[in-house]
């Protein structure tokens, strides 16, 4: 006891090392990225895929929704080390998206845009119900009518809108139900659209799109998740 009492001294010395080390790494990688999109910047405007740093639009033209009773407003978060977007990329990916999909068969099916607040980066969405993960946890089920019907109209909106969701949790955070049976696919905030990535990770995850079948292997992915809720 008194051994691993006067040890403590030295443990906590080197765990501060390692966590000085891993600041000034963290610090290290911010620097190489803010230096990188500083490049990008500069050669954006000649680059003939859409704008990704720069030329955000002032405005975005939102469809019309119905408002829902419930409500939810959600903020862009900059996460550089998880997805690898600003957080005005982030807020730009993900309006883009939804702007895409609303506008579309199937919009129901995913969150609407009722209020977009450009300068504090949030935007107020319509509730979709809850998520498989949230009724898991609370041990409830709902039933899903025509699953797989709804499935297909998801695939075919996002397919339709060129968006690819690229954050699909096998938990089920990302699929919603309503009391109606209406399955929304949400969160489209590591995703891509035209084909284009954001980002050196939202990269990676669109090849692996590609490779695991597309729309096709999302939508196996989809059935595997509702199959396993389900159980």
């Amino acid at each position: 006891m008194d051994q691993a009492v006067s040890d403590l001294p030295e443990k906590h010395r080197k765990l501060a090392a390692n966590m000085r080390k891993l600041k000034a790494r963290h610090e290290a990688a911010l620097r190489e990225i803010a230096f990188l999109r500083a490049r990008l910047a500069a050669a954006e405007p000649h680059a003939p895929h859409p704008a990704i740093l720069s030329g955000f639009p002032e405005r975005y033209a939102l469809p019309d929704a119905p408002r829902t009773r419930i409500t939810h407003w959600k903020e862009a978060r900059e996460r550089l080390l998880w997805s690898g977007l600003t957080r005005a990329q982030a807020l730009h990916l993900e309006v883009t998206c939804l702007t895409r999909l609303a506008q579309g068969q199937g919009a129901a099916q995913f969150p609407r845009i009722l209020t977009l607040d450009m300068i504090a980066g949030r935007f107020e969405l319509t509730d979709q119900g809850m998520t498989l993960q949230a009724l898991a946890a609370a041990g409830r089920t709902v039933t899903i009518p025509d699953a797989q019907a709804q499935i297909a109209t998801i695939l075919a909106a996002m397919e339709a809108a060129r968006v690819v969701h690229l954050d699909m949790h096998r938990d089920g955070r990302n699929l919603c139900v309503d009391a109606r049976g209406r399955l929304s696919l949400i969160d489209f905030d590591i995703a891509a659209f035209d084909d284009v990535p954001f980002s050196g990770e939202i990269a990676i995850r669109l090849a692996e799109f590609h490779a695991e079948g597309g729309y096709a292997g999302l939508g196996a992915r989809i059935r595997d998740i509702i199959a396993a809720w389900q159980r």
